[in-house]
């Protein structure tokens, strides 16, 4: 008994063991992966990192039919953090996407806006909106993508039809 007071009275006036975690923010282990950033001149819309994502955080959003062109969205709130998108990526060497060590900004009052993370994250203002405008944009994802390979199969028909009605 004796013992543990002495320990405690000796706990009392030595320097704390534990991480200050409030006043300062804890250092990132070792091997930590942190949010992925995206660069949309290096990309070459394969599609690669949205196809193995385990979670589904990346969607390439068919913006015009026609032409095919693609928005990359990121949720930073249902990301895993795994790399597998990074890993993947054939142009992730030259900068495309890169899991950086920063810890995203917690869904809050705020959501962070920037440039890297896509569109979706820059156009919803409200926190709470977020999660209802993901579900949308996965729903318009998927039949803008419908739209996009039927557009492709009528234009291969066309074209079919020319080269035949040409050949007679």
């Amino acid at each position: 008994m004796v013992k543990m007071f002495l320990e405690s009275l000796n706990n009392l006036f030595s320097k704390p063991e534990t991480v200050k975690y409030p006043f300062e923010p804890s250092p990132e282990p070792e091997g930590f992966r942190g949010a992925i950033y995206y660069n949309e001149e290096l990309c070459i819309f394969c599609d690669k990192c949205e196809n193995v994502c385990p979670p589904g955080a990346i969607i390439f959003d068919v913006v015009d039919i026609e032409s095919g062109k693609k928005e990359y969205n990121y949720n930073p709130y249902l990301c895993i953090y795994c790399g597998a998108c990074v890993d993947v990526c054939p142009k992730a060497e030259e900068g495309c996407l890169v899991q950086s060590n920063e810890r995203p900004i917690p869904l809050g009052r705020v959501l962070p806006k920037d440039k890297r993370f896509g569109y979706l994250i820059n156009k919803v203002e409200e926190p709470r909106e977020f999660e209802e405008e993901w579900n949308k944009l996965e729903i318009r994802a998927k039949e803008n993508r419908e739209k996009h390979k039927e557009y492709k199969k009528m234009l291969r028909q066309q074209k079919m039809a020319q080269k035949k009605k040409d050949s007679e």
